[in-house]
């Protein structure tokens, strides 16, 4: 590569060496525990050899101690072991549960054998106070109760979960538990609604719900059950048990501008089915998608709301600010979803889940760009005014039949984008930016599990076909010295059209010899796809052909992956195996892409658990990853991304090599409310293309790939910990993250290092001790260093978030919220923005109504001020939020 300037690679090893130490004491910690230990076990039984199943089995140092050594849950036959170690002469056993009487005994502290017969009692869950533990353990589920967790200004069982310790909820929706998004969201023991569950988590009232199950090592197949281990969490909502209909209803009003609100959510459980059908419009800030499209998994991360198409095209967007969307979101949001589940014979359901949702948003801002290039920052502005319009239905039609002896399950999917979106940006003159966005995909998800003596044979089967016809343009057209020898013209149009088929279909054999589990998977994966791009000016067709792409290819795919499980109670192993033959057909009908391309791919992996004592669980993983980039990254004719962008590849794929390994250290207690988690991560990737930025003095961007090996990799250290703190009422959390990238860029022509460090903590506290004041407070910090050849960054951002509610009669409600943010970013001046709301519930003591008064924005701030930076840029983003608003809502309990 010519006049490409050599830069040395710079050596960190500080937070290297960091990493180890804490490895290394955490590992010494584990080593000084396990050694010399006490192991009591025995039988709890009840008056007549009662079952005593579900009996939680504490072990403490003295009579009175808070502190806990271990526990044990008594299986179904009621047997029980601890293991501890303690230099103690004694030790005190605690036997609890909520049909038994709570029994303390004193023990010598040596390894013996205790049978114990309980007697019985009664203990019941009052509807206003809760006496007892709010969180109890029977197997491997965790039971949460409900009212213990909610506040006065609480209305759907999403808002209590947030606050229950272990617990995540995203701005999105999404649960995570210790760390990890959830499987399944059921009700009532049925998945209803599936990752869609967020319709169900923001509309269904705390007070219809008794309690939150959490069901740890969750096996959703019930032939598999007690034959295959799974590690994954999910959730069961349990209802009142006079709750049969149910759901949201209420309708609000107000100014600046117009505002209205609607929600009319009914929802049906019984046995037999339940459904959840809903009508949704406000024009307040709420946004509607979260609970219109899926959450997704991706690689087993949970990646949000997918909204099942791909985003080739767009507008130029404006940066959100990092506060409630509720303060900056200016839409206009309908929604109409129906979501039925039907039971009926020989254990099959029967489910349609039907959404369709319609939306206009609007967004202003002002833009400040400043590039670093090696002379010279070049720096502009621009004044940006957006408006999107989306529209999509999407329907799902489920079969499904879970037993014992059978499991099968065919979902039919049909999905319909009818998106746009439309800008005006201001600079030194005016252009508009116009962008059709439809899209239209059909699929078919197949799946059988049969048993065979022992062993089971899995067939699974996935179609989909999807059509994309996108258009992007620019008025007065863009990019002049390439599209018009520098002359101005008219406009310029975009084109970008996809369609592919797409089919995954394979054989799973599974071996089970416990504690050894085989699987062996043959399978193929085959891809038909069509890409044509086009650029025209002034609506005529530009025929160069590097500005045209006309690809038409074959993919496919066959592997074979093997998977050789160890699982005992306490370890569980895990060696993934998969050869994948790749072979691509490409014909390239304008450039020089055409040809075969044969790549056989082995990406082994080892993933370990370790159970130490029912406290401390420890993961360990290491993979080795083969990948080959996308056929689509062949369009070497240029392709707009945006008004100042042009992009086009070369006619070779990418290829990435990598490792990736990863220690996480979990504990948890559920008796006492306390979890914690320990996680480090660090990935090693090489790719054999680099892409290649060019920058001229007027900021237009240029991106080409250039054939060049160059590395990057990622380390992450993160800490997580829950406490529930029973004589206050009070759930504390903390979390902590530190991460590292490290990566090679080349900009006009002069290759770099780019490194990135984030550094954040968020600790926050929810009490509820006092009958009449209930207080949430948190903080939230972070820190972002980038350091690359042109310059330094460093940004700031501060987020403190309180709220109150006082309650001085049952009839009355006063709440009072707000966020503080501050953000610095190196050599400029803070900017800090306070946002305060106030609201009061009314509940008259006779009739079902309740009346609520809400003002938002009580000072009504104009602005938001928020910087980010990429690869070769530092971005200032004023973005304008919605002014104060008053709103009046009358609801009505179902």
């Amino acid at each position: 590569m010519k006049n490409i300037k050599q830069i040395p690679e710079p050596q960190y090893h500080f937070a290297t060496y960091t990493v180890g130490f804490v490895i290394c004491l955490i590992l010494l910690f584990f080593g000084s525990n396990i050694s010399g230990q006490t192991i009591i076990s025995g039988r709890v039984s009840g008056e007549g050899n009662n079952d005593g199943s579900g009996i939680s089995v504490l072990a403490m140092p003295s009579l009175n101690s808070k502190e806990i050594l271990t526990y044990s849950i008594s299986d179904n036959s009621g047997q029980y072991k601890l293991s501890y170690t303690s230099s103690s002469d004694s030790v005190f056993i605690a036997f609890k549960s909520l049909n038994f009487k709570d029994t303390i005994v004193g023990l010598s502290n040596q390894s013996q054998k205790f049978d114990i017969k309980l007697l019985p009692d009664v203990f019941e869950i009052k509807e206003v106070s809760v006496r007892g533990n709010p969180i109890s353990v029977r197997g491997d589920t965790i039971n949460y109760v409900v009212n213990a967790f909610a506040k006065a200004g609480d209305r759907s069982v999403g808002d209590v979960i947030s606050r229950m310790p272990g617990f995540e909820v995203t701005e999105l929706g999404q649960i995570y538990y210790q760390g990890k998004p959830i499987q399944k969201y059921y009700i009532e023991g049925m998945d209803l609604l599936e990752k869609r569950y967020a319709l169900a988590n923001k509309n269904l009232p705390h007070k219809s719900v008794s309690s939150v199950e959490v069901l740890q090592n969750h096996q959703p197949v019930k032939m598999l059950e007690d034959k295959m281990a799974s590690d994954e969490t999910s959730i069961n909502i349990k209802l009142k048990n006079d709750v049969a209909v149910t759901g949201t209803m209420y309708a609000g009003a107000g100014f600046s501008p117009m505002l209205h609100d609607i929600n009319l959510t009914p929802m049906l459980f019984n046995k037999k089915q339940q459904i959840i059908a809903t009508w949704q419009s406000n024009n307040i800030g709420e946004d509607l998608n979260t609970q219109h499209q899926p959450l997704v998994f991706s690689n087993g991360e949970l990646q949000g709301y997918k909204n099942r198409k791909p985003e080739l095209l767009g507008i130029l967007q404006l940066s959100k600010p990092q506060i409630d969307k509720e303060c900056y979101l200016d839409n206009d949001a309908n929604l109409v979803s129906y979501n039925h589940l039907l039971k009926i014979k020989n254990g099959t359901e029967l489910k349609i889940n039907s959404s369709f949702y319609h939306d206009k948003t609007n967004e202003e801002g002002k833009v400040e760009t400043s590039y670093f290039l090696d002379s010279d920052t070049v720096t502009f502005s621009e004044i940006t005014q957006n408006k999107h319009f989306n529209k999509s239905l999407s329907t799902d039609l489920k079969i499904t039949q879970n037993e014992k002896k059978r499991y099968l399950t065919n979902k039919f999917s049909i999905n319909k984008f009818w998106d746009s979106e439309e800008g005006l940006i201001r600079n030194q003159g005016e252009l508009v930016q116009k962008a059709e966005t439809p899209h239209f995909s059909l699929a078919n998800d197949f799946d059988i599990l049969l048993p065979v003596k022992r062993n089971f044979v899995r067939l699974y089967s996935f179609v989909d076909y999807n059509n994309s016809p996108q258009h992007l343009s620019f008025s007065p057209g863009v990019f002049e010295d390439v599209l018009n020898n520098g002359q101005s013209y008219g406009q310029t149009m975009q084109n970008f059209i996809e369609r592919n088929l797409v089919t995954h279909n394979f054989i799973q054999f599974t071996l089970s010899r416990k504690p050894w589990i085989f699987e062996t998977e043959p399978g193929i994966r085959f891809e038909h796809q069509e890409l044509e791009t086009s650029i025209e000016k002034d609506q005529n067709l530009l025929l160069a052909d590097s500005l045209g792409n006309n690809l038409n290819w074959n993919y496919t795919e066959l592997y074979l992956s093997e998977n050789i499980r160890f699982e005992k109670s306490k370890l569980k192993l895990s060696l993934k195996l998969p050869f994948n033959f790749q072979n691509y057909n490409i014909r390239d009908k304008i450039h020089t892409s055409s040809g075969e391309i044969h790549k056989l791919l082995f990406t082994p992996s080892v993933n370990l658990k370790y159970d130490l004592n029912g406290f401390w669980i420890l993961r360990a993983g290491a993979k080795y990853n083969q990948q080959m980039g996308e056929v689509s990254s062949l369009t070497q004719g240029y392709v707009f991304s945006s008004y100042r962008q042009l992009k086009r590849g070369i006619d070779q794929l990418s290829e990435k090599n990598g490792m990736r390994y990863n220690l996480k250290v979990e504990f948890k207690n559920p008796i006492s409310g306390f979890f914690s988690t320990l996680g480090w991560s660090v990935s090693y990737t090489t790719n054999n293309l680099l892409l290649k930025q060019q920058v001229n003095e007027r900021g237009l961007l240029f991106y080409d790939v250039v054939e060049k090996d160059n590395r990057s990799n990622l380390q992450n250290l993160s800490f997580a910990i829950n406490q529930y703190l029973s004589n206050w009422q009070a759930t504390v959390d903390f979390k902590a993250n530190y991460s590292r990238n490290k990566k090679e860029y080349l900009l006009n022509n002069q290759l770099g290092w780019l490194r990135n460090k984030v550094y954040a903590f968020h600790p926050g506290i929810s009490v509820n001790r006092w009958k009449k004041v209930d207080l949430e407070y948190s903080y939230a910090l972070q820190i972002i260093d980038q350091t690359s050849q042109q310059a330094d960054i460093s940004v700031v951002d501060q987020k403190h978030s309180g709220s109150i509610f006082y309650t001085p009669e049952k009839r009355h409600l006063f709440g009072l919220s707000g966020e503080y943010y501050s953000t610095k970013q190196s050599g400029q001046h803070n900017s800090n923005v306070l946002f305060a709301n106030f609201s009061y519930h009314l509940k008259p003591s006779k009739g079902k109504l309740k009346y609520k008064l809400e003002i938002r924005n009580i000072f009504n701030h104009s602005e938001m001020v928020r910087y980010y930076n990429s690869d070769i840029s530092l971005v200032r983003s004023n973005y304008s939020i919605r002014p104060r608003q008053f709103l009046v809502t009358v609801s009505l309990g179902l």
